[in-house]
Formats: C-alpha cells, structure tokens, sequence
C-alpha cells in the first residue's frame, strides 16, 4: 500500500480500494506531532514516617524506624543527582500531625518538625538556600477519613458523620473519643501513627535529546526520560506498521496515559494493526480534535459502520473550520468523498 507523508512525516492520505465488485475501506491515519518539550520538567514524590519523641521535634535518625524513613528522601535526591542527564530544581515537604487534641500544640509539632527535616537534609547537600520549601497541616482530618472509609468498623456511618462536620478540631475528636471509645482506640494504635508523616516531592529537569541513535538508546534503557516530542520523532524513525513503529506509540501511551495526543496515535496504530478494541479504548482518551473525531471515523469504518464513520468525517470537518485547523481539513474532505463512494456504491 502507498502512503502519503505530509509535514512532519504524517501519513494524510485516505483512499478506496477497488476489490472486485465492491469498494473496500483503505484508511490512512492522521498521526498529530506533539508539541516540543522545553524544558523537560518532571517530578517524584513520596511519604516518609519519621517518629518523634512525645512532643519533641528534633530528628534523631537511629530512632525506632527513622533511618530507613529518612533513607526514603535520601535515596531519592541521590538517585537524581546521580544521573548526569538531571537537573534538581527544588525539595517540597509538607509535615502533617494526627488528630490528638490540642490542635494548637499539633500546630507547633507539625511546623517544628517540618522544619527539623529541612535542615536535616539541607546538612547533607550543598542545595541552594531556597532549593528546599515548605508547608504543615496540623492535623491529617483528610487521611483519617480515606482510613474509615475504606475499613469495616463498627458505628463507620457516624464516625464519618462527626470527621465530615463543621465542628472544630479539638471538640470533633473529643466527640469521636467519647461516643465510640473502643473504635477511637483502634483508630489511636492502628491509623493515627500513619497520619504523622512527610510527604515530599522533588522536581527535576531532564535534558533535550535531539540525535535518533541516542534516543534510541534511551528507549531501550530509561524510556521515561524522553518526551513525548521524542518518542514521536523516533516512531518516525520506522516504518509505518512495522514492530518497532508500534511499540512506540505503545509504550508512549503508557508514559504518558493522558496527554490525549499519545492516546490518538496510539489508537491509530492499533487500528493499523486491527486492534479495534484497543483502539477504541485509547480513542476514548484522545479528545475531541478534529483528527481525534476523524479517528472516530477511521475506526467506524474498518468496523464497517460506513454511516457512522460519515458521521465522524462530518464533525471533524466542521471541527476543523471551527477550529481553523486546515492542516487537515483537506484530508478529512477526502475521506468524506471516499466515504460517499463506499456509501453509494
């Protein structure tokens, strides 16, 4: 089969193939480019549980667990900064404390101790004076609530109920305390420890990667590290179709689950290879742009729904003039024109 390549590689053509008597559906897909990436800015995030001595907030490392919780932001930072294709940008942690009464006393462990895990790991590494930045939240109403609701206490309803009320802190806890002491008990032993943690985030920069054999490289190895711009361009890199073209896009849409660009040529290489259920299940998250309604049509019409694949062509045309998107529009009136003779054939 001939492709037609438009800018950037794009396969833009749509055909009819005459087979005997009748005409059969011979689609070409419209693959969208993403948009160049610069800079390439990614994120890590994760919680550590550091104990604290009752009502102290200084960080002492060979308590209870505390090094290996400590381990988890260390590992993370150097795994980082081991890579010489990374830039740190900055550290964020947001201390939280359980729901023990006083609220106010929870208020100061909550920022005090925040701040004793800042300067712990600003002592480790040479980061600049605002590489690190933070936040508190006294008491974690919002993780006791995921907890109860997703266990099978005894009163779940009414303890939901109070954690859901407008009242303030220290009397909601009392009320949880004095109306079910025995659930109050267990949430005490069993959740509140986990409610005093540190979530914590660390945003980076990975560097540009412009020649096809590297990228490659990085395919193989860390495929994470290129973007979406770059995993396009190395899709290009093969033949429509073939193995290694298909992959790429696979394994696009799975870094990237929601950028609706990755979904749509995802489905396209699905179609190519007559995946229609998978097809269909990226083209659900691929959006509504004129190329994403024309791979509605696409799919319709390898379905051999040429009313519906119509239908799709229809919106997409309309979509694109809405949207003076006339890159494609010419490829959709063909499509259109192709339909037609398949339709009244």
């Amino acid at each position: 089969c001939t492709y037609l390549y438009g800018c950037c590689n794009d396969i833009i053509e749509e055909s009819v193939m005459t087979l005997g008597k009748y005409h059969a559906y011979d689609p070409r897909f419209i693959w969208l480019t993403p948009r160049q990436e610069n800079p390439k800015i990614r994120e890590i995030e994760g919680s550590a549980y550091i104990d604290f001595v009752v009502s102290q907030t200084d960080i002492r490392p060979d308590y209870r667990n505390n090094r290996l919780e400590l381990g988890k932001i260390i590992a993370s930072i150097d795994s980082l900064k081991s890579d010489g294709d990374i830039t740190l940008d900055s550290l964020f942690i947001k201390g939280f404390a359980s729901p023990e009464s006083p609220y106010s006393n929870n208020t100061r462990l909550a920022r005090e101790r925040t701040e004793a895990l800042k300067d712990y790991v600003s002592q480790l590494y040479s980061f600049e004076k605002d590489f690190i930045s933070t936040d508190y939240e006294p008491e974690d109403w919002t993780g006791l609530r995921r907890f109860v609701e997703n266990s099978n206490l005894d009163h779940k309803k009414e303890i939901l109920e109070i954690i859901d009320s407008s009242l303030e802190p220290d009397p909601k806890e009392w009320r949880l305390k004095s109306r079910y002491p025995s659930e109050y008990r267990f949430l005490l032993d069993v959740c509140y420890p986990a409610l005093r943690h540190s979530d914590y985030r660390i945003w980076y920069r990975i560097r540009q990667y412009d020649d096809i054999d590297e990228i490659r490289k990085i395919f193989r190895e860390h495929p994470s590290k290129l973007s979406l711009r770059e995993l396009y361009n190395l899709g290009a890199s093969y033949e429509p179709g073939s193995e290694e073209f298909n992959e790429v896009f696979e394994v696009a849409v799975m870094i990237y689950p929601h950028s609706e660009t990755a979904n749509l040529n995802a489905a396209n290489s699905a179609m190519n290879v007559g995946d229609m259920k998978k097809a269909e299940r990226y083209l659900s998250k691929a959006g509504n742009s004129p190329e994403a309604i024309y791979a509605r049509g696409v799919h319709a019409g390898l379905n051999k729904q040429f009313n519906k694949a119509m239908e799709f062509f229809t919106l997409a045309q309309e979509a694109a003039v809405r949207t003076e998107d006339f890159s494609v529009y010419e490829a959709i009136s063909e499509a259109i024109d192709n339909m037609k003779t398949i339709i009244n054939y």
